[in-house]
């Protein structure tokens, strides 16, 4: 089994000494991609594809954008340092957040979380080739508190779920 089965709504994984249990639900983006968020996760109307949780301390967004022409494109950890780690830097240059250091860049995405006055952003990025396109797919959770070890890896089980529909 993967990290993340379709068919099994109850997930526990085991990260670095710790585990966390969580159910998730289906949701359709862009009429395009399938991808599974924790059912407290609440879907709600936006110029994209939002959710929080009912106490407003968690809210997430996840927006597709193509590379139309660009399917040669090789997806690889190569691409997603060029694609992002600039934009990074200026996040910590210009916007004044404050980096973790939790970087983690594979062949299937990047991902890295800072620290914006009262919250913490974490911020995730993968690829895929779809019907001759190219998609990125970004995932920002914007959570109201201190840093929460057990983001990173759930936002890796998350964007891992990412099918095409």
């Amino acid at each position: 089994m993967g990290l993340f089965s379709f068919f099994n709504s109850k997930k526990k994984e085991e990260k670095k000494g710790f585990e966390f249990v969580t159910d998730f639900k289906k949701h359709l983006i862009d009429n395009l991609l399938l991808v599974n968020l924790p059912v407290d996760w609440i879907p709600y109307d936006s110029d994209r594809f939002r959710a929080k949780t009912d106490d407003g301390m968690l809210q997430m967004s996840l927006v597709n954008y193509q590379n139309n022409g660009k399917n040669t494109i090789e997806i690889n950890s190569q691409f997603f340092k060029e694609l992002k780690l600039d934009l990074y830097d200026n996040f910590v240059t210009e916007g004044e957040y404050e980096a973790y250091d939790d970087l983690k860049v594979t062949d299937s995405f990047i991902t890295k979380s800072f620290k914006v006055d009262e919250e913490t952003q974490y911020y995730y990025t993968t690829a895929k080739h779809v019907h001759g396109r190219l998609i990125i797919t970004d995932i920002i959770v914007r959570e109201i508190g201190t840093y929460n070890k057990k983001m990173q890896p759930l936002l890796q089980v998350i964007g891992s779920s990412i099918a095409i529909k």
